[in-house]
């Protein structure tokens, strides 16, 4: 096992108090969309006796794992076992008893935040994936919070978790929409893109693409290759390089979608014609 993983930078960027509540945000979520499925009541008739039950019982599992990763976070920042314990109504060796093994789980997994599989080929994280691949969790959930909860805030998740821009005197992040998606998809994407934002990619847009693509390279930034995409509704900057050691996929950052249903529908593209497509 190699001993650095693809998202060792993004991780770098979050203490781990930011990363355990990233992986509470994200459990909080799960487990809201699950319990607002349950409302949903034109399916009875096609669940089996007993289905709602089993529904019922998997979001108290559920709950369980959003109060494990609770206390996690609740550790990070700094709780003592005696804090934690009187919300939980028990005694502090109790809830130590009870959540240590967790908390032991989680400190471990950032010494080994994967483990490969039987294969000896594919990544299996250690961590839960929201604190192993943060930026995708952090757009992830910035946008389905939004979408939800209608927050003015374009990112009500992430927003506070990451480290203060003025502490070594860098701008702050920018917040783009990034991915990968296969080389064979690109033009696609592209079209896609295009029809969002009710603007024209023509023959002679996809000769430049394919041309000045070809000499990027994902790990140089001077190299990528930057196309506007200019419509009526939205225009947006995208950024393409090609992915360092695999011909196979493409490199691609989209900036200006500032509207919630517009980066909704490029988050989307990412997954549909991105590598687990």
């Amino acid at each position: 096992m190699t001993d650095f993983t693809p998202y060792d930078a993004e991780r770098s960027a979050f203490t781990r108090a930011a990363l355990a509540r990233l992986v509470l945000s994200d459990t909080s979520v799960d487990l809201a969309g699950a319990a607002g499925n349950l409302a949903i009541t034109r399916f009875d008739d096609q669940t089996g006796p007993g289905g709602r039950v089993s529904e019922a019982a998997a979001l108290r599992e559920a709950a369980d794992r959003l109060l494990t990763r609770a206390v996690i976070f609740e550790r990070e920042r700094g709780s003592s076992w005696e804090q934690i314990a009187h919300y939980l109504g028990t005694e502090p060796a109790d809830a130590r008893e009870q959540f240590t093994p967790a908390v032991d789980r989680w400190e471990r997994a950032f010494e080994v935040p994967y483990r490969l599989d039987g294969t000896g080929r594919k990544r299996v994280p250690q961590l839960p994936t929201a604190a192993y691949d943060p930026e995708t969790a952090c757009r992830q959930l910035d946008l389905s919070v939004r979408l939800r909860a209608f927050f003015g805030d374009e990112h009500p998740v992430s927003g506070a978790l990451r480290p203060d821009p003025t502490a070594d005197g860098r701008l702050p992040l920018r917040y783009d929409l990034d991915g990968r998606v296969h080389r064979r998809n690109l033009g696609l994407f592209m079209h896609l893109l295009a029809r969002f934002t009710n603007a024209d990619f023509t023959t002679a847009d996809w000769d430049a693409v394919t041309a000045h693509s070809a000499s990027t390279e994902e790990g140089v930034r001077g190299t990528w290759y930057t196309h506007l995409v200019e419509g009526s509704t939205a225009s947006l900057d995208v950024r393409i390089a090609q992915v360092t050691h695999d011909d196979d996929l493409v490199a691609v950052v989209v900036a200006g979608a500032t509207d919630a249903g517009l980066r909704l529908r490029v988050d989307t593209l990412f997954e549909a014609l991105g590598p687990g497509a």
